[in-house]
């Protein structure tokens, strides 16, 4: 395995290993053996663990960009939000068994605190900038964009927490459901691509 594959190997690794086991619950021998790297190499490409979640938030980064670089190109703001919650349809099972990989990491490096809590965040933080964009192409006020972004960003953490809590699904289809409504009834307002 050549170093950018070992490397790339190691951040797929601890991603996984983050959202299912938890950050404070993984070691690097964990992530090393899922990898199929030996232990040492791990220190080779990561000097510290806030090293490795950065490079897990990058990974993950790279992933929610090219998904919405992809919903970038459709008409109108309207249907890209519609498209960012029908994507959480994908994931309800995941969700469901192991809660929000993004979630699960703020909460636990908040925990540490530092870089690597602000690392964590990054993925919120871009996706609340993301979903205010929408909003205010919609014609809707700065602030109100921003309440808007906040209100699907937490509606969906919030059903992703009860359904993982209580391993029932049901809890990501309602907010979905209603979300899908919400922005359906919304007024068009000044729509501009």
């Amino acid at each position: 395995m050549a170093g950018t594959e070992k490397r790339g190997s190691l951040i797929r690794a601890a991603d996984s290993l983050f959202h299912r086991n938890g950050f404070e619950h993984t070691s690097i021998a964990d992530i090393a053996a899922a990898a199929r790297v030996p232990l040492g190499n791990v220190y080779y490409y990561f000097k510290t663990r806030g090293e490795l979640v950065r490079s897990v938030t990058d990974h993950r980064l790279a992933s929610v960009r090219a998904r919405r670089a992809e919903w970038d190109a459709l008409a109108s703001p309207r249907d890209r939000l519609l498209a960012y919650v029908k994507s959480f349809e994908n994931r309800i099972d995941e969700f469901t068994a192991h809660g929000c990989p993004a979630g699960g990491l703020c909460l636990e490096a908040n925990k540490v605190g530092g870089p690597i809590a602000r690392d964590a965040a990054s993925v919120f933080r871009e996706s609340l900038q993301w979903l205010g964009t929408q909003f205010r192409a919609m014609g809707l006020s700065d602030r109100q964009a921003r309440a808007n972004a906040a209100q699907i960003l937490s509606g969906r953490q919030g059903s992703v927490l009860l359904a993982n809590t209580f391993k029932d699904p049901k809890f990501i289809r309602l907010e979905i459901a209603r979300l899908k409504k919400w922005l359906g009834d919304m007024p068009a307002g000044n729509e501009r691509k």
